[in-house]
């Protein structure tokens, strides 16, 4: 394996980690902090979530020798950052196991894994989109508060867009970064590098939590993460079985769940990375790219604490614009997938619109009632249906 290991397999590793992080690290923090996780609790959700990231990309390439790459969900951590008010953290944690259970289900149940696929996929996605159109529309919010940092970052986000697509967030941090800090709003001098120690933290559950939390975490999970994952790998002729990914992931998202590991999932957009032609030749000398991606996501997850720090010493527009422009991309290809079938158009949007709404009633938040709102459109006032 060392024989074969060059540099553009660490190198595209290493890539794949940044994407990961910039595109969603800042969510994952404020989904903590809504919690009411403290700045050390914080750090130990950064710490699980690379650390089950990590030692899941590892064992996995190099057991099938096939460049899988895991992470985290970002839908998921956009989900819990815009769900989690009226819930403890406890409760947000318990929720976290719930669907640490539900995906070992899966994974051990062929009837609810098919059961998953089966549900249509414009009132799933039309859900996510809902979940996240407000986070891009805060991207768009700091134009008249700070106008120089917001052009500085539409301007690097333009042209990332059109001459280096990978390394896009990568610039946004960096320019919106160095913006910040010339303006005297982020304090560099505070951050330095410490180790980070995993902090426990008790479980509670609760009707209202395993409903709003847990079963939109899982969907959002299996339909935004695990899915794509699964369609990534295959698309680039590799072969792995899914069901043992699914126990394998939710098994490591129930050890890491109490001290933060909300999930534990296949990445969809950033495994490419790992798996195209410009990492080897050979395919199959691909793996150790995931491998050493696997490696950074270790590092990452030792190193969180710093993170934290840097992430959260940076001014609020800068960190919902990072979160918004990570979103972008998502939420384009979330709307176009919930309304391209017109058999099922009407129902995605309602319940694209009551997820958007934020609503909640007897303690369930508005995603769960989005989806059920939905699916009962598309069942019983969908005239395809009625006339079957």
């Amino acid at each position: 394996m060392l024989k074969n290991l060059s540099i553009s397999h660490i190198s595209s590793g290493l890539a794949a980690i940044l994407v990961g992080y910039t595109c969603s690290v800042v969510l994952v923090i404020e989904a903590a902090m809504g919690a009411g996780a403290s700045s050390v609790q914080v750090g130990s959700w950064l710490f699980a979530i690379g650390m089950a990231a990590g030692l899941t990309t590892i064992f996995f390439s190099l057991y099938y020798k096939v460049p899988v790459l895991t992470a985290w969900s970002t839908p998921g951590a956009a989900l819990l950052a815009s769900s989690v008010a009226g819930f403890s953290l406890p409760e947000t944690i318990g929720a976290c196991i719930i669907c640490a259970l539900l995906i070992i289900l899966t994974g051990a149940t062929k009837s609810l894994s098919a059961f998953i696929q089966k549900i249509p996929t414009a009132l799933t996605t039309a859900m996510l989109a809902g979940i996240l159109i407000p986070f891009g529309i805060k991207t768009f919010t700091p134009w008249e508060s700070t106008p120089i940092l917001f052009g500085s970052m539409l301007v690097a986000y333009l042209i990332g867009k059109r001459f280096y697509p990978r390394y896009t967030m990568l610039m946004l941090i960096l320019i919106g970064g160095g913006v910040a800090y010339f303006q005297g709003t982020l304090p560099l001098a505070d951050t330095s590098l410490s180790v980070t120690a995993p902090v426990f933290m008790s479980p509670e559950w609760s009707v209202a939590s395993i409903v709003s939390l847990s079963i939109p975490l899982f969907l959002v999970t299996m339909v935004s993460q695990n899915i794509p994952g699964i369609v990534m790998i295959q698309s680039h002729n590799y072969s792995v079985p899914f069901s043992r990914i699914l126990l394998g992931t939710g098994f490591m998202n129930l050890i890491t769940a109490p001290f933060g590991g909300f999930t534990c999932n296949l990445a969809a957009i950033s495994a490419g990375i790992c798996m195209g032609e410009e990492v080897d030749p050979n395919p199959k000398n691909r793996y150790l790219a995931s491998t050493s991606a696997g490696v950074f996501y270790m590092l990452a997850g030792l190193f969180s604490t710093s993170l934290v720090t840097l992430f959260v010493s940076m001014p609020s527009e800068l960190t919902q614009m990072l979160a918004g422009f990570a979103l972008l991309g998502i939420i384009q290809r979330s709307l176009y997938l919930a309304v391209k079938d017109e058999n099922t158009r009407e129902g995605a949007l309602i319940t694209l619109l009551i997820t958007a709404s934020g609503i909640s009633f007897i303690g369930i938040n508005a995603p769960v009632w989005g989806l059920l709102a939905g699916y009962i459109m598309n069942r019983f006032f969908n005239p395809a249906n009625i006339t079957r």
